[in-house]
């Protein structure tokens, strides 16, 4: 990167000193080889009118949390004015014959279509200012700076970075191609703990619920209602409590959207989840409530679970929870009676604790213990028998493997036990970055800023010679680039993706879409931007489609069918295939079963020996590994999700922003950040009133924003959502980004996920 100190925010007009800024998601099923069973049921949505013509087309799959939900849109005078759900939609909906909805932040999508906060153009840095550029010259120049970089650093100083892409191009690319063999992803920003320990248990990661056939349901520091994977979710569960009379239990120091529909609400002592786990395991195994032909047959390591729990007694975890002893045996024996038509689900609220590796194994016990793995109602194991092709394979395309045999950059990080299980972990970049084991990179849709310590991030970008992002959005990462190549929405590209999970527990599906307009300004789809700097890289060969709907058709050729047909249709569902799969092909573990003691497991032994913590489930309490609320820092803070914003891609979008503030009651205010919650407990000594602006202070930092106070919030604990403030896409940067707050060694050690739970001190007062 260049040593200049300016860009020009054509979005607004303005100049942004560099400088000065430092002081103030289908594509990749397309080559998964996707195949299996036959046809063997075909449903499909109404047919609709051509694509782009005025009236209702079927034109959208929703990428605004990249989970596909089923979208048609409404044109009149060649503009998207309004959007609805698909019925039968297996994202957007219950299941066949059911109505299709949309939420808030699908809804969003036409405001994000026509933002004028979007970058509209691409971008090249001359003489230290980002400056327009036509298409040509950004390819161009991105593509020479690359063979520069590949020159004075060699491809493996490259690190790619990607959020959720709508192209699989870049991988290809910059991996296979080019030859960089670094990658950071979400598994340290979100999912880690969970993803690695249940793929080590039961040999799948991410098991998800069968919801609609579900007869008690655990949502353990998960918003199932509110941050949901598509609206088969939440329509789901609640189907599965009005035909099914389920049970539905929130397990939560915040009271959710869930909890307020919830039979049982136990408001947790924030990151003694895997005390609460430890606990209901005694009471199942000591009551003999478990499947006993499960664990006899297909288990590993009861003995030693039943060893590890003996003395683990709800009476020992209430003191640890603040839970009653007496409502952890009721919702153990609950959960174990309904088995195995039951679940207990993890995601961010689990996975974001410093010990939140270990709270996952100690959960996931249960769900072995009660044999509820892949059987209805239970944790599905889902499939996709669908019949799609592999496009490059369909074209007779190889790529080349440039990346085998180049060292990652792990030079200096044994001192993490993480470096057993993974390469680089999002929070150590800069640090990467200091030591010289990376130079630049290469961000698709990626916002580092928001994720973890956000200062260091800073500082990183500034230093690195080369950064070249594929974006929507200004943000304090793509007006730091060399070169920014601006991606259409949702709405102006054609779209694709195939599943797994959905409201179809034995069928498989794909769904797919047409662009409903053309793309705005001078933007393109994300295909077109890969295969335009392919070419410029001398690499065309590997992109032989003129375009992305040809790659779709492509693709569509393994079912026989064509993009313009999926389009009329939305969605088609295909294949069939049952439950129980261990039973025929064991679980993907060393033993070929469920594990509930992972020392078969070479890699985590490693990690967990190396952090002083047992294979075994075992509670492992917050201090061991995360920061503790003291007396100058007397408050558990961290930042989670809500149903209107999603994690930094809406904050621009002004019904949305108006939308979060309705939601609090706190919409005749003029402030349209993001709003700190706090309980009246904590909120009073301070002198603190709802509405008013607060500085949040932890030894790394403060930001500013509004408190709500709430009771439904645990005293002693206060949360906010992400992706707001200091380099975000919020207009002026308001809000408070919660990552000001965060240094470099706030990690979970097994996965080097972020651990997002630090100490903090709240007062009255702070800028507007």
């Amino acid at each position: 990167m260049s040593n200049s100190t300016s860009t020009t925010n054509e979005s607004d007009g303005s100049r942004i000193e560099r400088r000065t800024f430092l002081k103030g998601s289908a594509a990749a099923a397309l080559s998964a080889g996707i195949g299996g069973a036959g046809v063997s049921q075909v449903v499909q949505g109404s047919t609709e009118s051509e694509a782009g013509s005025d009236g209702w087309v079927a034109s959208g799959t929703c990428w605004d949390c990249h989970q596909l939900c089923g979208q048609r849109v409404r044109m009149k005078n060649g503009t998207a004015v309004e959007l609805k759900g698909v019925d039968g939609h297996p994202r957007g909906s219950p299941g066949e014959g059911r109505e299709g909805r949309l939420c808030s932040k699908a809804h969003a999508q036409i405001e994000k279509a026509y933002d004028p906060h979007r970058i509209k153009e691409p971008y090249v840095r001359k003489d230290g200012e980002l400056q327009k550029a036509s298409w040509e010259e950004a390819f161009q120049v991105a593509a020479d700076k690359l063979a520069t970089f590949k020159d004075e650093h060699g491809p493996e100083k490259l690190l790619m970075a990607e959020g959720y892409d709508t192209d699989d191009m870049w991988k290809h690319l910059i991996m296979d191609i080019y030859g960089s063999p670094n990658k950071v992803g979400h598994k340290t920003i979100c999912h880690g703990p969970w993803s690695y320990t249940w793929d080590w248990m039961g040999g799948r990661g991410r098991p998800a619920p069968d919801h609609k056939n579900s007869e008690y349901i655990i949502s353990w520091g998960r918003n199932l209602l509110e941050a949901f994977n598509g609206q088969w979710e939440p329509m789901g569960i609640l189907d599965a409590i009005e035909e099914n009379d389920a049970t539905l239990v929130t397990i939560d120091p915040r009271y959710t959207k869930t909890a307020q529909h919830s039979d049982e609400w136990l408001p947790i002592e924030p990151r003694t989840d895997g005390a609460l786990a430890l606990a209901m395991a005694n009471v199942i195994i000591e009551e003999g409530l478990y499947d006993e032909d499960f664990v006899e047959n297909y288990t590993y390591g009861f003995n030693e679970l039943r060893q590890q729990v003996s003395d683990k007694t709800p009476e020992w975890a209430a003191e640890i929870t603040d839970i009653d002893a007496t409502k952890i045996r009721k919702v153990a024996r609950g959960f174990a009676e309904a088995a195995p038509n039951c679940y207990a689900t993890v995601w961010t609220g689990i996975t974001n604790q410093s010990n939140g590796q270990k709270n996952a194994q100690n959960i996931h016990v249960l769900n072995g213990l009660v044999g509820n793995l892949d059987r209805p109602g239970g944790l599905r194991y889902w499939e996709s028998p669908v019949d799609l092709a592999d496009p490059y394979e369909v074209q007779g395309v190889e790529f080349p493997s440039n990346q085998d045999g180049r060292s990652q950059p792990l030079s200096d990080y044994e001192e993490y036990p993480f470096h057993h299980v993974r390469g680089l972990a999002h929070a150590q970049f800069p640090e990467a970055v200091e030591n010289g084991d990376v130079a630049g990179a290469f961000m698709y849709w990626f916002s580092p800023l928001k994720n973890s310590n956000t200062q260091d991030w800073i500082e990183a970008l500034e230093e690195m010679d080369l950064l070249i992002a594929i974006d929507a959005y200004w943000n304090g990462m793509t007006r730091r680039a060399d070169v920014v190549f601006p991606e259409s929405s949702q709405l102006e590209k054609p779209m694709l993706g195939a599943g797994g999970s959905g409201s179809y527990s034995t069928q498989g599906w794909v769904t797919g879409s047409k662009a409903a307009i053309e793309p705005q300004w001078d933007t393109k789809p994300g295909f077109d931007i890969l295969k335009g700097l392919a070419e410029a890289m001398g690499y065309g060969e590997y992109v032989p489609w003129d375009s992305k709907e040809e790659k779709i058709n492509d693709a569509l050729s393994g079912m026989g069918l064509t993009l313009d047909e999926l389009d009329e249709k939305n969605y088609v569902i295909q294949g069939e295939y049952g439950y129980e799969s261990w039973k025929e092909d064991g679980f993907d573990t060393a033993t070929g079963k469920f594990e509930f003691v992972l020392d078969n497991v070479e890699d985590y032994a490693a990690a967990a020996e190396q952090a002083g913590i047992s294979t075994a489930p075992e509670y492992v309490p917050p201090e061991k590994f995360g920061q503790m609320p003291d007396e100058e820092y007397p408050l558990d803070f961290t930042d989670a999700f809500v149903e209107q914003i999603s994690r930094g891609g809406d904050q621009t979008l002004d019904h949305s922003r108006q939308l979060l503030a309705e939601r609090w009651g706190l919409d005749h205010k003029d402030y349209r950040g993001n709003y700190l919650l706090l309980n009246p407990d904590d909120a009073e000594p301070r002198g603190i009133e709802d509405g008013d602006m607060v500085t949040v202070e932890s030894p790394e930092g403060s930001i500013s924003l509004m408190a709500h106070v709430t009771e439904g919030i645990k005293p002693g604990y206060t949360a906010t959502t992400l992706g707001w403030g200091k380099g975000s896409i919020t207009p002026n940067e308001e809000g408070g980004n919660s990552m000001m707050l965060h240094n470099a060694d706030q990690i979970e050690p097994i996965s080097g996920q972020v651990a997002r739970h630090i100490k903090v001190e709240v007062t009255k007062g702070g800028d507007a």
